[in-house]
């Protein structure tokens, strides 16, 4: 599976990984099962049954030590709804 670069914050409480923005650079994986690869096996076919789907290559922009902003809001439904 091609790879394609992007940049995250990394949310440490939850775990959750944000994007932020794709770069634009791209890893060619080579494999001939790989429809977005430059070695593909089926270069004419209209229809092949091969994955042409990038797989994320994250570069951590920021470790950012508090939840993401979706678990936040999660936790603070579950609060309201258990009449805390």
């Amino acid at each position: 599976m091609c790879w394609q670069e992007c940049f995250v914050n990394q949310h440490r409480k939850c775990g959750h990984f944000i994007l932020l923005y794709y770069s634009g650079v791209t890893t060619d994986c080579q494999q001939p099962t790989c429809g977005l690869s430059a070695a593909h096996m089926h270069k004419t076919a209209k229809n092949c049954g091969c994955t042409k789907v990038w797989q994320d290559q994250m570069k951590r922009v920021n470790l950012i030590q508090e939840a993401c902003d979706p678990c936040k809001e999660a936790a603070m439904d579950a609060l309201v709804r258990s009449g805390r």
